[in-house]
């Protein structure tokens, strides 16, 4: 226990004496129910008393994981009990602990977050999600992340959780969707748009200036070939073009009618957008 505790573990111990006969069952029930995970420490005589085998049968009704730690290595376990993980070292019992703390921590958060979300009347399924994406909720869209959910599934229609924040131009939900390991590029099933691209159709400059700063890749093509330079052209948007260009927009990627960047600009003949061209040119 003075190991245990040194290493960041809070202990419990409890001494079976020749009383725990007369000890009511409740009382164990009570001392087992605040515990996360059982320790019995035993030597060969332990391994054939009768307070063994009444613990071990309690245990083993509870959700906590039962370990044994033996005090002679050597000793002989009865083969009822063999199942059970055994230790005979201590920096492997607390490496063990200290490990098994780790995931028990973070199963207790994901249980947290679940609860809380509930609390707030919010159901816990991907489309509740998607909907808390859409509104902008980041409180909500975080309790989701930390109850489990991957910051990249997709809700019904394919649809990622990182593109559905940037067409909503939920620019916290999308910082707080890469900051939860998001991939950037990912696009969606319905158009083929990434995040980059769905912030250029909403003509969102900042956004595009965020991702493009996060490492998005400018040069993503759609279901229908076209680009987010391709989109801020045809946006007339020469502000987002500039930057598009400064982040190394390919001006000759092809959509599917043949169409590139520069033809779509040349066909617009924005003034502006022209001049943008004209300068990566020179």
């Amino acid at each position: 226990m003075v190991r245990l505790e040194s290493d960041g573990c809070d202990t419990l111990g409890l001494k079976i004496s020749e009383s725990w006969r007369r000890e009511p069952r409740s009382r164990f029930d009570a001392l087992l129910a605040g515990a996360s995970h059982l320790l019995c420490v035993v030597d060969q005589a332990d391994s054939e008393a009768a307070w063994l085998a009444y613990v071990i049968g309690l245990a083993r009704g509870q959700p906590s994981p039962l370990a044994l730690f033996l005090l002679n290595e050597e000793m002989t376990v009865a083969p009822w009990i063999a199942d059970i993980r055994r230790f005979a070292d201590l920096d492997a019992t607390c490496a063990y602990y200290l490990a098994e703390e780790v995931e028990w921590t973070a199963k207790e958060e994901r249980r947290m977050a679940k609860a809380a979300l509930l609390e707030l009347g919010i159901s816990w399924h991907a489309e509740s999600f998607a909907q808390c994406v859409r509104e902008g909720d980041t409180k909500a869209v975080d309790l989701f992340l930390s109850s489990g959910f991957l910051p990249d599934i997709r809700e019904k229609t394919g649809v990622p959780m990182l593109c559905l924040a940037a067409r909503s131009r939920h620019r916290g939900i999308v910082e707080l969707l890469l900051d939860r390991g998001a991939a950037i590029d990912v696009q969606s099933d319905d158009r083929g748009y990434s995040a980059l691209m769905d912030a250029a159709q909403q003509g969102d400059e900042a956004l595009v200036d965020f991702l493009l700063d996060r490492g998005a890749n400018p040069n993503l093509q759609s279901k229908d070939g076209q680009t987010a330079l391709v989109l801020a052209v045809g946006r007339g948007d020469s502000v987002m073009v500039v930057k598009l260009l400064a982040s190394g927009a390919d001006t000759e990627i092809a959509d599917k009618l043949g169409l590139t960047a520069r033809k779509y600009a040349k066909l617009f003949r924005d003034p502006l957008i022209d001049a943008a061209f004209a300068a990566i040119e020179r």
